[in-house]
């Protein structure tokens, strides 16, 4: 697999099936946690790794505001996604703190496409040199 990861924090356990499923094949690691203290927990061991979280809006045991503010303070570039099957998703996304939201059921190209930009943006940037250089020893003519 990669270096990038997705975070699927989701007490639902057939999303986090669906999500690993959609996700793996594209050389992604998929890190999942069933409650939000799991997934804080699954970030921080994670943290470099980890490029998008997908968090579930109704989760047990804490209040998904919460959960969401301290992802936040955790996350370098790592995107935090709110999915909701609740009516009005950005309202949803807006009252967490959050800007991006995916609405349940979604389209799993809609999912693939988030995946695949936050893979780009956790990328190291590409440079025309090149990591080491290898030094080639030739012997020498005689004359």
């Amino acid at each position: 697999m990669s270096d990038a990861a997705v975070l699927v924090i989701d007490d639902d356990a057939d999303m986090r099936d669906l999500v690993r499923l959609v996700v793996e094949p594209t050389n992604v690691d998929v890190v999942e946690a069933a409650t939000c203290i799991e997934g804080i927990a699954a970030f921080r061991a994670n943290r470099d790794r980890i490029c998008l979280v997908l968090l579930d809006y109704f989760m047990p045991g804490m209040d998904p505001a919460c959960c969401a503010r301290q992802l936040c303070t955790l996350t370098g570039s790592a995107a935090i996604v709110l999915c909701t099957a609740g009516v009005n998703p950005a309202a949803r996304a807006a009252e967490v703190g959050l800007s991006r939201w995916l609405a349940k059921p979604f389209e799993l190209d809609a999912l693939e496409t988030l995946v695949r930009d936050a893979v780009c943006r956790h990328a190291p940037p590409l440079t025309s040199e090149p990591a080491t250089q290898d030094l080639l020893e030739y012997p020498r003519g005689s004359g």
